[in-house]
C-alpha cells in the first residue's frame, strides 16, 4: 500500500513566534497565543489524519517534547534558520523515509477544517510530480503539498504563493491553486486580529469557543480595546 503524505508542522519556539503582533500584544501573550495555535495543531491533526505520519520541525526541545506528547514524529534543527530551509529539511527527511509527499502547513492557522485539508490532499490524483498550493490572505502560503516532497524549491516569505507558483511551472511540475476560506486565515499581524474581531462579531451569540479563547489571548488590556465584550476562556 502506498503511504500517506507526511504532514509537516514548522513550530519556532514561542518566545520568538508572532513578532509582527508585537506591538499590539505583550511578549507573555505571543508566547501564550503560539503556545495555544500549536497545541490545537496538534490535536486537530492527531485526531481527524490518525492515517497520516505527522513531523513536527523545531529548534526548541520543549516543542519536541510537546508534539511527542500528541504523537507526531520530531526533526529538531540545530537553529532556526527560516521556514524555507525547515521546509527543506522535512523534505530531506521525508524523502529518505519514503514518504510519496509532504503536506506542509503552519500552526497558527485561526479555524483549521478538515474538508479542507483533505481537499488538498485529495488534488494528488496520481504518482507524478506535483504541487497544491493555498495561499493566505495576505499571499503567502498557507499549505503546501508536494510530490515528491523534494519536488519543489521552497520560497517562503511575503508573497510566497506566487513564488512557489512560479517555481512549479519552471521546474516543469503540475501546479493547482486552491483558493479555501478557512486556511488562508492565520493570526500573525496587526490586520488579522482586526479580522478576528470581525470574525466574531458575525458569529454573535454563536461564536465558536476556540475563538473566544484564541480572542482572549490577544487581548492585551493596557494597549488594546477590543470591539466586542471580553469572553470567557475555558
Amino acid at each position: 500500500m502506498t503511504r500517506a503524505p507526511l504532514i509537516v508542522i514548522p513550530v519556532k519556539e514561542f518566545s520568538q513566534a508572532k513578532s509582527r503582533l508585537g506591538s499590539r500584544l505583550s511578549t507573555d501573550h505571543r508566547v501564550a497565543l503560539a503556545q495555544r495555535l500549536c497545541e490545537r495543531t496538534l490535536r486537530f491533526f492527531a485526531r481527524a489524519f490518525p492515517d497520516h505520519d505527522r513531523l513536527v520541525v523545531t529548534a526548541s526541545p520543549a516543542i519536541g517534547k510537546l508534539a511527542s506528547k500528541h504523537g507526531a514524529m520530531v526533526l529538531e534543527e540545530a537553529a532556526a534558520d527560516g521556514l524555507s530551509l525547515a521546509a527543506q529539511r522535512a523534505a530531506a527527511w521525508a524523502c529518505r523515509h519514503d514518504y510519496p509527499a509532504q503536506l506542509l502547513i503552519p500552526a497558527d492557522i485561526v479555524q483549521l477544517d478538515e474538508e479542507e485539508i483533505r481537499r488538498l490532499l485529495e488534488a494528488r490524483r496520481n504518482e507524478a510530480p506535483c504541487t497544491v498550493i493555498c495561499p493566505a490572505s495576505d499571499g503567502g502560503t498557507n499549505a503546501l503539498l508536494t510530490a515528491p516532497p523534494d519536488a519543489l524549491s521552497f520560497h517562503f516569505g511575503p508573497l510566497s504563493a506566487e513564488a512557489h507558483r512560479e517555481a512549479a511551472l519552471y521546474q516543469g511540475l503540475s501546479c493547482q491553486v486552491l483558493e479555501l476560506t478557512n486556511l488562508r486565515f492565520d493570526l500573525d499581524t496587526p490586520a488579522d486580529l482586526n479580522t478576528l474581531d470581525a470574525l466574531i462579531q458575525q458569529h454573535s451569540g454563536e461564536t465558536p469557543q476556540e475563538l473566544k479563547t484564541l480572542w482572549n489571548l490577544c487581548t492585551a488590556p493596557s494597549d488594546m480595546t477590543p470591539q466586542i465584550a471580553r469572553l470567557a476562556t475555558p
